[in-house]
């Protein structure tokens, strides 16, 4: 009887261990859409943000206005920066501190002369959260 219920028991964990094998890989991350309220009165902002942390960087596409209170704006098409403090969902321009913008060339000394064009197609935000 023991012998019976030692290889029942075997069978069943090579099953529970082939159906652990047989079925793909769900990533809940493809199921994140970042860009959700950075268009019309959203005020949010896509950036990476540190759990309890004082840092959320992200993209800043607008410096002022009431659709620029996250900096981010789906329907802009030229960054400023990216700055390291963002604030979602509050209807009021805050943070937007440390700001930072890599360039080639020379230096001006405008925001505006900071500024670089970029596409809306071409946006992709990372969903491989890997450490």
């Amino acid at each position: 009887m023991v012998k019976k219920n030692g290889i029942l028991v075997a069978c069943l964990m090579l099953l529970g261990i082939f159906t652990c094998y047989s079925q793909e890989m769900v990533r809940v991350t493809d199921y994140v859409d970042p860009f959700i309220g950075t268009g019309g009165h959203g005020h949010t902002f896509p950036g990476a943000t540190y759990p309890f942390g004082m840092i959320q960087v992200s993209p800043d596409t607008r410096l002022e206005g009431w659709d620029g209170c996250s900096a981010y704006h789906t329907s802009d098409d030229i960054i400023y920066g990216f700055s390291h403090t963002h604030l979602s969902g509050t209807g009021c321009s805050d943070y937007g501190d440390i700001l930072v913008m890599p360039v080639i060339g020379e230096v001006g000394l405008s925001d505006y002369d900071y500024a670089s064009p970029f596409h809306q197609e071409s946006e992709k935000p990372r969903q491989d959260f890997t450490r």
